[in-house]
């Protein structure tokens, strides 16, 4: 399905202010830091880099050096001390900063992943009431994403990220396309009108403030699968999805699920709690 009207409005805003990237010195090349700034451009925001101490090299310098060529952001560079409470330092500094963005790898390495997030992304999906960018390891390196692809559940709680995807799709002035992934239906009737209605609901706000919109149900009986099957080549999308720590909440919007479908995706993966603090803009 496809929509577009004419309408005149103010600009919004992106919906972060601020973008904290935790990173590991001695991969600071790592294509999640590339997605970091990328973000900060796109909203021309300033930039905080998140290092943890190691015993015998100085954090700091590292990531100065490895910064050098980025002169047109604010960078700020934070260096946390290493240590059993190194995980609560790093989520109590991202509660601290209002309407921020976190983007990080997948999987932590190096000195990172032994103090901070351990083998994977899911803990720290579970614990940051901040949207969180998650770049895997097949993730083109090269920013260009030039579409915004949000995933929903037709229920209340998918509205953290319909609200946040519109916000952002229509301050970048970029195409928004709504997706529920759903298992085959074999009941009788017609379960494509329903399927549509609920979409088509989500999409109301950008719908109305004239914003380009599709949207389309993917049938698959893994709708996680599913999801990477559509995403397989598609490295110019944004996709965004929605994470519920909560038990009864749909298996697809599992932190660890999420994480699985992020470090998998060809391109980057915006997570969206349920109950994060987020930016309406002038919705």
């Amino acid at each position: 399905m496809n929509l577009s009207t004419s309408a005149s409005v103010e600009r919004p805003t992106t919906g972060y202010r601020r973008v904290i990237a935790p990173i590991d010195p001695d991969h600071a090349e790592h294509r999640a830091l590339t997605t970091a700034v990328d973000f900060a451009r796109r909203a021309h925001v300033p930039l905080t880099i998140i290092a943890v101490g190691e015993r015998h090299r100085d954090a700091k310098q590292q990531l100065a050096e490895t910064i050098t060529p980025i002169n047109d952001l604010d960078v700020e560079i934070e260096v946390l001390p290493r240590g059993a409470g190194t995980a609560d330092t790093l989520c109590d500094h991202v509660d601290s900063q209002p309407d921020s963005l976190v983007c990080m790898p997948t999987h932590a390495t190096g000195g990172l992943r032994e103090a901070l997030f351990h083998p994977t992304s899911s803990e720290v999906l579970a614990r940051i009431r901040r949207p969180v960018v998650l770049v895997g390891p097949h993730c083109r390196a090269t920013p260009g994403w030039n579409e915004i692809a949000v995933f929903v559940d037709g229920s209340r709680a998918s509205e953290p990220e319909t609200r946040f995807a519109t916000t952002l799709a229509r301050s970048l002035e970029l195409p928004l396309t709504f997706l529920r992934a759903l298992q085959p239906s074999y009941t009788a009737g017609n379960t494509d009108i329903t399927e549509d209605a609920d979409l088509r609901r989500c999409a109301a706000t950008a719908i109305r403030s004239g914003h380009h919109v599709t949207w389309d149900t993917l049938h698959h009986r893994s709708p996680a699968h599913g999801i990477l099957d559509w995403l397989s080549h598609r490295s110019s999308i944004l996709t965004v999805l929605g994470a519920h720590s909560h038990p009864g909440v749909s298996h697809l919007r599992s932190p660890s699920v999420t994480a699985h479908i992020a470090h998998r995706a060809v391109g980057p993966v915006l997570v969206v709690p349920a109950d994060t603090t987020i930016i309406d803009g002038d919705q």
